[in-house]
C-alpha cells in the first residue's frame, strides 16, 4: 500500500526579505544624505581651543599642501600667499575665503589660478582662523595687521547665510 502524497509545499518568496531590507537601507541613506545636504558648512562652529595655538603648525597641517611651506603657491594651480592683496589688504577678504572657500578663476600678481579653495569654517574655530591668518599675514615678507578672534566671529556671523564658496566676482580684489 502506498502512502498518500503530501500536498506540495507552498513556494516561499525568499526574494521579498532582501528587497525590503535593501529598500529600507536605501531610504535611510537618502534621508541622512538629505539632512546633511541641507546643512551649511558653518552650522557647526568648533569650540575655541584652550591655550595657545601653534599657528605655524596649523598652517603646515591645513594650508602648506596647496600653498607651499613658504606660501609660494603652485604656478597655475594654487596662488601664492606672499605679498598679495588677497592676504594683506582688507582683513575681511582672507577671513571670508577661509570660512567659506573660493571658487573661480582669480589673478594673483598677473598670473591666473583656478583651483577651488575649500571652506574651513566647519573645521576651524574662530581663534584658530584668527591665529592662522595672522601668521600668514606676518610671514614670508608679509607685514599686515593681525586678525582677532572677534573679527573672525563677526565675519562668520555676518556671512552665515552663505551657501557654498565665494566667487571672485563677490570678493573684488585687485592684485
Amino acid at each position: 500500500m502506498s502512502t498518500p502524497e503530501a500536498p506540495p509545499e507552498p513556494k516561499r518568496n525568499t526574494w521579498i526579505i532582501p528587497l525590503v531590507v535593501g529598500g529600507v537601507s536605501i531610504l535611510a541613506v537618502l534621508l541622512v544624505y538629505g539632512a546633511l545636504a541641507q546643512r551649511t558648512p558653518l552650522d557647526f562652529v568648533p569650540p575655541d581651543p584652550e591655550g595657545p595655538i601653534d599657528a605655524a603648525a596649523l598652517y603646515q597641517r591645513q594650508c602648506a599642501a596647496c600653498h607651499g611651506a613658504e606660501g609660494q603657491g603652485v604656478p597655475g594651480r594654487y596662488p601664492p600667499l606672499v605679498q598679495t592683496a588677497w592676504v594683506v589688504a582688507d582683513k575681511d577678504v582672507p577671513i571670508r575665503v577661509v570660512l567659506h572657500g573660493l571658487s573661480g578663476r582669480i589673478e594673483v600678481r598677473g598670473q591666473p589660478y583656478g583651483a577651488m579653495m575649500p571652506a574651513f569654517g566647519h573645521q576651524l574655530s574662530n581663534a584658530e582662523i584668527a591665529a592662522l591668518l595672522s601668521h600668514i599675514r606676518a610671514s614670508w615678507g608679509n607685514e599686515a595687521e593681525a586678525i582677532s578672534t572677534e573679527e573672525v566671529a563677526m565675519v562668520r556671523e555676518s556671512t552665515d547665510a552663505l551657501r557654498g564658496p565665494w566667487t571672485p566676482e563677490e570678493i573684488k580684489v585687485t592684485d
